[in-house]
C-alpha cells in the first residue's frame, strides 16, 4: 500500500472512531439523570398541581425523601429508594426490599408519551433491576409477611398461597424500579417499584403472569395524603420527585 493511501485509510479509520466516541457520549447525555436525592412534591405526572407559593405548599406538602440517585461510573446508575416511607411494612420487609439494592443492574431506553415535554414527544425511562433470582414457598412466605401489614394485602398474599397445592412450588423473584424523565428539569417520576413472583413449571420456565404482585410504589403513594385529601388523586398511579439542592430549605 502506498503512503498516501495509507494516511488516507488511517484518517477513516480515526474519523469513524472519534464519531463513535462522539455518539456515545451524545447517548449518554440523552439518558443522563440528575443525581442527587429526590423528595415528593405535588404534581399531575410532575406537571407541578396545588399552592405554589413556599409557605402553602410547604403546608399541604409531606416531607418525604422518595429515592436517591447516585452515579456509578461514566454511564451507570444506582438508585436508593426510600423503604422507611413504606409505612404498612414490618420493619423487616423494609430492610430485605434495602438489601436488594447492594446488586443491581441499570438500563435506559424510551418511548412516547403525551405527557412527555421533550421535542421528540419521548419519554425516558430509567430502569433498575433489583433482584433476579429463583426462590422456594419458605422464603416467599418469610418475605411477604414482611411487606405491607394491612388486612387487606395480608389477605391477598394469604389465599394465594393457600390456594397452592404443591409445597415445593418454586417462583422468580423480580424487583425493579423505574423512574421516567418527562422533560422537565430536576424532576422525576417514580413510574413503577414493584415485586413480582413467577411460579416456574417443571423446565424452570415461568409463565407470563406472575403468581403475585407487590406494588411497593402504590403502598409508598397511599401514605403520603389522606385519602380525603383534595391532593390524593394525583398519587393514584404515580408520584414524582423534585431534586433536592443542597443549602436550600426542603418542603
Amino acid at each position: 500500500m502506498q503512503k498516501g493511501s495509507a494516511a488516507t485509510a488511517f484518517k477513516q479509520f480515526t474519523s469513524r472512531i472519534m464519531l463513535l466516541a462522539i455518539c456515545a457520549v451524545l447517548s449518554d447525555t440523552v439518558f443522563a439523570i440528575e443525581a442527587g436525592q429526590y423528595y415528593y412534591f405535588i404534581s399531575d405526572k410532575c406537571a407541578a398541581k396545588g399552592p405554589q407559593t413556599p409557605e402553602e405548599r410547604g403546608a399541604v406538602t409531606p416531607d418525604v425523601m422518595l429515592f436517591e440517585v447516585v452515579p456509578a461510573g461514566i454511564s451507570d446508575y444506582y438508585v436508593n429508594m426510600n423503604t422507611s416511607a413504606l409505612f404498612h411494612y414490618a420493619e423487616d420487609g423494609q430492610e430485605n426490599l434495602s438489601s436488594l439494592e447492594a446488586e443491581q443492574a441499570y438500563t435506559a431506553g424510551k418511548s412516547p408519551s403525551k405527557d412527555s415535554l421533550r421535542k421528540d414527544g419521548n419519554a425516558i425511562h430509567h430502569d433498575f433491576m433489583l433482584q433476579r433470582e429463583a426462590i422456594d414457598l419458605k422464603t416467599l412466605i418469610g418475605t411477604l409477611n414482611g411487606f405491607s401489614q394491612l388486612q387487606s394485602d395480608k389477605g391477598y398474599f394469604f389465599k394465594k398461597i393457600v390456594g397452592l397445592s404443591d409445597q415445593n412450588a418454586k417462583f422468580k423473584a423480580i424487583t425493579r424500579v423505574r423512574l421516567s424523565d418527562m422533560g422537565y428539569d430536576k424532576r422525576m417520576m417514580l413510574t413503577s417499584y414493584t415485586s413480582d413472583y413467577f411460579r416456574l413449571d417443571e423446565q424452570g420456565n415461568t409463565p407470563d403472569t406472575p403468581f403475585i404482585t407487590v406494588d411497593h410504589g402504590a403502598a409508598l403513594r397511599s401514605s403520603l395524603h389522606e385519602t380525603n385529601s383534595p391532593y390524593a388523586v394525583f398519587t393514584k398511579n404515580s408520584v414524582c420527585g423534585e431534586k433536592w439542592e443542597p443549602g436550600l430549605p426542603q418542603l
